[in-house]
């Protein structure tokens, strides 16, 4: 008989609005009420095709549809169970429920501040860290995030390619079952360096395309290089591509170069400001930030090639997807700013942050203190987890306010408020305007 069953490729975890699921080899997150996380979890043995009048039924195939669920043929009748009843269905739930998770989803490694490149507006300071981890304690580490059912890391650095002991801190995360990305900037890839990524276990690996810079010469030679190695792997492939206003004008051209070298996976990034300001990478930021007649700009283009690649945007630009229906980015998982409170940010000598770009915002340090007690404790990440705490941040009454918010770093460099709403934001520029006719003005 046909039976359902969780895909073996599938985490769980509960939580308090009822629970979240994630495709490993998909990279897809869904949250669930917690009558169709029960659905979900009961499906961890195999579970009688509910007829289709059944409440579980339309759940079953959304869930299917997206790799959570495969089609058992052949199973023992005596050995499939009958389909629970299940009181609530739908994917959406309500977001001040997904507000603050129990433990982060996704954790950013940023595994060394060593780098073979000078990029300006580098987040990573080059200085001011203590004894970078050894494996020995990062694998510690994973260990912990696996007993809190992190689902993914972001390892990054600096350049984790130079950090000797990569390929063990890869392999050991994979091997617990968390997902182990990695962004590069590309230049140390080669065929073996490739393979080796690859039999780490390694998960999508982004290659950085910055600015002006990658757009000719030996650079983007370099660039090239190596994504069509990583294109004729095994791996997931993708780009991350700063939007700088030099490059907004050329973005259609760059767009149509990474789909002609096979590239089916673009992030989009927005300029931040520096997590910790200098003269030198606050004359960058003002002159690379992009304004709201860029981020306009920005949306039309993106608008105009989705569906030919593959693109997403980083959390500071969430707004642009104003016109998406709120309840699916809910029913995904997708969340502007969500610093402190379903992400974080460790750093090479073990601090931990709310994000990389909120570097100032830090509760102590791994080597000092378990990672579970700091992110339970979060000490000075109390307004960032208050839903409350952006009432009167200025994105009230945007239709996707509850999953954006405005990103904080911005909020805080532009109006010095860390739960103001972005100054640039396309959205805000209407609901300003919209106040400014409603006083007459």
């Amino acid at each position: 008989m046909l039976a359902w069953r969780l895909q073996e490729a599938v985490n769980l975890r509960p939580e308090a609005f009822g629970g979240m699921a994630f495709q490993r080899e998909h990279g897809i997150t869904v949250e669930l009420d917690e009558g169709a996380y029960r659905f979900l979890h009961s499906c961890l043995e195999p579970r009688a095709l509910p007829e289709s009048g059944h409440p579980a039924a339309r759940l079953a195939m959304q869930l299917a549809s997206l790799g959570f669920l495969c089609l058992e043929e052949n199973a023992s009748p005596r050995d499939v169970a009958e389909p629970a009843p299940v009181p609530a269905l739908d994917l959406a739930l309500r977001s001040d429920d997904a507000y603050m998770l129990w433990a982060p989803e996704v954790v950013h490694v940023a595994i060394t501040a060593c780098c073979n490149r000078s990029c300006p507006g580098c987040y990573v300071p080059r200085s001011g860290f203590g004894r970078e981890l050894t494996v020995a304690e990062w694998c510690a580490l994973i260990d912990q995030w696996v007993s809190m059912h992190v689902f993914q890391l972001a390892v990054g650095g600096g350049e984790p390619l130079l950090y000797w002991g990569l390929l063990e801190v890869l392999r050991h995360a994979r091997a617990r079952g968390i997902v182990p990305n990695l962004t590069t900037n590309g230049t140390l890839l080669d065929a073996g360096a490739v393979r080796e990524l690859e039999c780490a276990g390694a998960g999508r690996v982004n290659v950085s395309w910055n600015g002006p810079a990658v757009d000719d010469g030996t650079e983007c030679q370099v660039t090239r290089h190596a994504l069509r190695l990583l294109l004729d792997s095994a791996l997931q492939v993708g780009v991350n591509v700063l939007v700088t206003p030099a490059l907004l004008a050329r973005l259609p051209q760059v767009l149509a170069r990474l789909e002609a070298l096979g590239v089916g996976r673009v992030t989009v990034l927005r300029p931040k400001p520096p997590a910790l300001p200098t003269k030198t990478n606050r004359i960058w930021y003002e002159a690379n930030r992009l304004r709201r007649a860029d981020l306009r700009c920005l949306r039309d283009v993106l608008a105009a090639w989705q569906g030919v690649l593959r693109i997403e945007v980083d959390s500071a630009l969430v707004g642009l997807m104003s016109d998406a229906d709120p309840a699916l980015l809910r029913q995904r998982g997708i969340y502007g700013c969500a610093a402190g409170r379903r992400t974080c940010t460790v750093w090479p000598d073990g601090q931990v942050t709310a994000c990389s770009f909120l570097a100032d915002l830090d509760v102590g340090n791994v080597q000092a203190m378990s990672f579970d007690e700091l992110w339970a404790r979060g000490m000075g990440w109390e307004h960032l987890r208050d839903r409350n705490a952006r009432s009167d941040g200025g994105c009230l009454g945007c239709a996707v306010e509850p999953q954006c918010g405005g990103a904080r770093c911005v909020a805080r460099y532009e109006r010095g408020d860390l739960f103001a709403g972005d100054a640039e934001c396309s959205q805000q520029g209407s609901k300003d305007a919209h106040a400014r006719r409603a006083v007459g003005h």
